[in-house]
């Protein structure tokens, strides 16, 4: 239209001056011969960031900061209840969930391979060229298959997963976009998914990742949602701006919402005065809320709006057709709408809510890895926090996570011997085979424990580390043991989740507790107690598995206490 600003500021743009008008919602369709197809050819490039939505970056932001704090944590806490091991098993279990997905989809493909006509400049030129030159223009690059079949559900229908794009259009609305006079029907139809696809190819793919993560369990898809649904907006002006005309962008809405016989028949007051209604009430707002896809009559008003700030010519003719009552609704019910598209999207609102969630995604890690446990949130090290031997030159063998008492934060150190220490007598209950390489370490502050002592056995198939905990009494000894394993059961197994039991022995230690289980550092523990003398003893080794510890101490090796 003559009206009709230049797509360098960011409005519609008549693509197709030589016509001179264009069809109106409501009344005949022009005739075709007056539009000419080649002027449709010379297309300016589109940046599709001008044509977003205004509420999608903010949307965007909700999206992504769910997404890297409810998906982040979810890996933080299996990494830190389970390790590395158990992080691999939920990446294994993830891609054998999204195996037969993508599987389905390529199915669906080789379905629609001999279900339907694939669009190619053999099968359909007009649509195959109309195709290239709209992703062109909005600067979308990857590959869209986009087929034509008898009936579908929706008269086109976008499907996305892994990078595979396919794109399924009715016969019926393709045989008639196609007629030279519907160009710019056809040119928004395969923008506004052109452009839904390219708004969202612009954010940070790791983001993607996340946010395609957080859709898998489907109660939290109303956090995703709106965002997609802003992007379908997004897509919507952008393909107004292909098309270049706000009513062969209404007409086109029309041929998705009542089909391609009525799109120029329906009444575009009542249809208005229903889009208001929509927008109002707050039931047909929460039926959309775990959709992707906003109601049809909602893109009606975001259209409209769109064009009041980029195209106020094309705008104030298409309310000029409507009966003041129903321009009062849609002004009305398009209020908060019309303020949004003068603001204009809030790009910054994004990035800050991203870095934000980011930050406190690393605070919380901090959190869970420095005051939460292991094994079902309870570890070894939150008992027993990693210390040193004493000097190397003394220790033979590699140094080792050693345990320490509960809310401990110092570093252990060497201790002196004194006839009446402590560690000098629970060292005398170390085994006779490696005691020569056992250590007192300073204990810290904790219930109960008197004394701490580590070794290093070098026999063949001793674990790397032993160490030795002096309890004042039992009551310390197995709270501290209980915390310790918490989460391991008499039924589990020492390689996976953990085992425990009682053990009473004819000659060694106990009687007492066991249980066997990966620390947090992904190393093999076996933990027991002695309950005649109140010592608890951790063995760990990097190389070797718990049920490997497991064997060594029900072994006839010396494990001790003695």
């Amino acid at each position: 239209m003559p009206e009709s600003p230049v797509v360098s500021d960011s409005e519609l743009v008549d693509h197709q001056p030589i016509a001179g008008v264009h069809a109106v919602p409501g009344r005949p369709a022009p005739d075709p011969a007056a539009q000419a197809s080649a002027a449709a050819r010379a297309r300016p490039a589109l940046d599709v960031r001008r044509f977003r939505h205004p509420s999608e970056p903010s949307r965007f932001a909700l999206a992504a900061s769910a997404s890297i704090l409810l998906v982040g944590l979810s890996l933080v806490v299996l990494l830190r209840s389970g390790g590395v091991r158990a992080l691999a098993v939920f990446g294994a279990g993830l891609l054998l969930t999204l195996g037969p997905v993508w599987w389905a989809v390529q199915v669906h493909r080789a379905r629609l391979l001999g279900a339907a006509a694939r669009v190619t400049p053999e099968t359909f030129p007009v649509l195959s060229a109309a195709a290239s030159e709209v992703k062109q223009q909005v600067g979308y690059t990857r590959p869209v298959e986009i087929f034509v079949i008898a009936h579908t559900e929706d008269p086109v229908r976008l499907t996305s997963f892994f990078g595979t794009h396919i794109l399924l259009m009715e016969g019926d609305l393709v045989a008639d976009l196609v007629k030279p006079g519907n160009r710019p029907q056809m040119d928004f139809i395969l923008a506004t998914f052109f452009g839904k696809l390219k708004v969202k190819a612009l954010a940070w793919a790791p983001l993607l990742i996340a946010i395609d993560a957080l859709q898998l369990p489907r109660v939290l898809n109303f956090l995703i949602a709106p965002w997609e649904r802003a992007t379908v907006y997004t897509g919507d002006q952008v393909a107004a701006a292909c098309c270049g005309s706000l009513d062969e962008s209404i007409i086109a809405l029309n041929r998705l919402l009542v089909g391609k016989d009525l799109a120029h028949d329906v009444g575009m007051s009542g249809l208005m005065n229903q889009a208001a209604r929509v927008r109002r009430r707050w039931l047909p707002r929460l039926q959309q809320l775990y959709s992707s896809y906003p109601h049809l009559t909602n893109r009606y008003l975001n259209l409209l709006s769109f064009a009041g700030k980029s195209a106020p010519g094309q705008a104030y003719a298409f309310h000029g057709r409507l009966s003041p009552a129903t321009n009062a609704r849609i002004f009305d019910a398009s209020a908060k709408l019309a303020r949004l598209h003068q603001r204009g999207p809030r790009r910054a609102l994004a990035v800050s809510s991203i870095v934000a969630s980011t930050a406190l995604l690393g605070l919380a890690s901090f959190g869970i890895f420095r005051w939460v446990p292991q094994n079902d949130l309870v570890i070894l090290e939150s008992i027993f926090p990693s210390s040193a031997l004493s000097p190397a030159a003394t220790t033979p063998g590699p140094a080792v996570t050693s345990p320490a008492p509960p809310a401990s934060s110092a570093t252990l150190s060497p201790s002196p011997k004194t006839p009446n220490d402590p560690a000098a007598a629970l060292a005398s209950h170390a085994p006779a085979a490696f005691a020569s390489t056992c250590s007192a370490l300073t204990p810290q502050t904790a219930t109960g424990v008197v004394a701490v002592i580590g070794c290093a056995p070098t026999g063949p198939g001793d674990p790397t580390s032993v160490q030795y905990y002096q309890y004042d009494n039992a009551a310390d000894m197995n709270a501290a043991f209980e915390k310790a394993v918490y989460g391991a059961t008499e039924g589990g197994t020492c390689d996976q989740a953990g085992q425990r039991g009682t053990y009473k022995f004819t000659n060694g230690p106990g009687p007492g507790s066991w249980a066997c289980f990966y620390n947090t550092s992904n190393e093999s523990d076996m933990i027991w107690t002695d309950t005649d003398l109140n010592i608890l003893a951790v063995a760990n080794d990097p190389a070797e598995t718990p049920q490997q510890l497991h064997d060594w101490f029900f072994s006839p090796a010396d494990t001790g206490p003695d």
